[in-house]
């Protein structure tokens, strides 16, 4: 019985030990770090906001963020039920969750 409790342990030890070193199978060839940079010029698009009770969250390039934490090289400043305010290295920008982009049912009249 301790002979497996040994073999098991020794199992859970080795498994993070096999996976460092591995790379992406799905990375590209060209990949390269710079890339990550590229990522964060692009511009800043807000799909989702959530606020419940106290709890407020922006969804923002598709990662979910806080009041006061870092959006690439932004803070955020505060969310609201319809926008988030952002400061950064261009000042102060602001982020709205449709931008009068709001799909219209015309059946139904809406």
């Amino acid at each position: 019985m301790t002979y497996y409790r040994y073999l098991l342990l020794l199992l859970l030890l080795s498994a993070p030990l096999s996976v460092q070193g591995k790379t992406d199978p799905t990375r590209p060839q060209n990949y390269t770090k710079n890339m990550l940079s590229e990522e964060q010029n692009n511009e800043l698009s807000l799909s989702a906001i959530f606020v419940t009770g106290n709890t407020k969250q922006a969804i923002i390039n598709g990662l979910s963020y806080g009041e006061g934490q870092s959006v690439y090289a932004y803070k955020v400043v505060s969310i609201s039920a319809n926008k988030v305010e952002l400061s950064g290295p261009q000042g102060k920008q602001l982020l709205f969750i449709n931008n009068n982009n709001v799909k219209k049912d015309a059946k139904n009249g809406f």
